[in-house]
């Protein structure tokens, strides 16, 4: 239980630590984020972004009609997986153990009284 609240103290005077998916797109406008993805340069992102539309695309015709006009369609399928992984706000769900944890200790505690 101690060490709950060190973490919701660091929670509230560091809340950046926690909350480092989404970043402000603008200064002015609370209601766009922007979220990052790596990339080791442009031609990364260009193939990243190839991938990504052959990957719909062989979603939209099914894989099995497409193997004989598209080479290594597991490729493109893992650049899918790439991007779904880089987009899991894992410190976020830290966030959401912690506060979850806080809830059923208190919980606990108010149901033994």
């Amino acid at each position: 239980m101690e060490d709950d609240k060190i973490k919701l103290n660091d929670l509230i005077e560091k809340p950046e630590n926690y909350f480092i998916m989404l970043r402000p797109a603008s200064k002015k406008r609370n209601d766009l984020h922007s979220v990052e993805i790596n990339v080791e340069g442009y031609s990364d992102l260009f193939n990243l972004i190839m991938d990504l539309l052959k990957a719909g695309a062989l979603a939209l015709e099914g894989i099995e009609a497409s193997e004989e006009n598209v080479r290594d369609p597991e490729k493109y399928v893992a650049s899918l997986l790439r991007v779904i992984e880089m987009l899991i706000p894992m410190e976020e769900g830290e966030l959401l153990d912690i506060l979850y944890y806080k809830h059923l200790n208190e919980k606990n505690e108010t149901d033994s009284k």
